[in-house]
């Protein structure tokens, strides 16, 4: 008996929904990533008189894998926190800084741990709660075939 040859129908759209999806998180991602920006800079609860550090909460590229948000790194020092360390001058043989109203005059310093303030988690959250990601990828789904 001879092989018949089959052709499922429906295979190039199949083809062209695939397609969809394995390209669906770049635009996906940099939705959630404007959305996560926006959110830190709303969320950001630091004295920054400059504005520059809240300026500076932006997207950096949204790929097939991961979207980016960055800042300057003071944000992230904030953000993150940091472990007690040691301020010693770099140019100088002192420190010099006003406490108290009079000035110190010191070789080095410790500076206390600082716990952070978190506020890049709670916007990642809140910018995946306003990115629906399984509305985008229907709307993807149905739109290539």
């Amino acid at each position: 008996m001879p092989a018949v040859a089959m052709r499922v129908k429906g295979t190039p759209e199949l083809r062209a929904r695939m397609k969809a999806i394995k390209v669906a998180f770049k635009p996906i991602g940099r939705k959630w990533g404007e959305s996560t920006a926006d959110h830190a800079k709303r969320g950001a609860r630091f004295k920054d008189r400059s504005g520059r550090g809240r300026k500076s909460i932006r997207v950096r590229n949204a790929s097939m894998k991961r979207a980016t948000v960055v800042a300057t790194y003071y944000v992230a020092i904030l953000d993150k926190g940091s472990k007690q360390h040691a301020i010693v001058p770099r140019r100088a043989k002192r420190l010099v800084f006003q406490a108290g109203g009079r000035t110190v005059f010191a070789k080095k310093v410790q500076k206390p741990a600082m716990r952070g303030l978190g506020f890049g988690n709670r916007a990642g959250k809140a910018g995946l709660r306003d990115t629906p990601m399984a509305a985008e990828l229907i709307r993807l789904w149905n739109g290539a075939a």
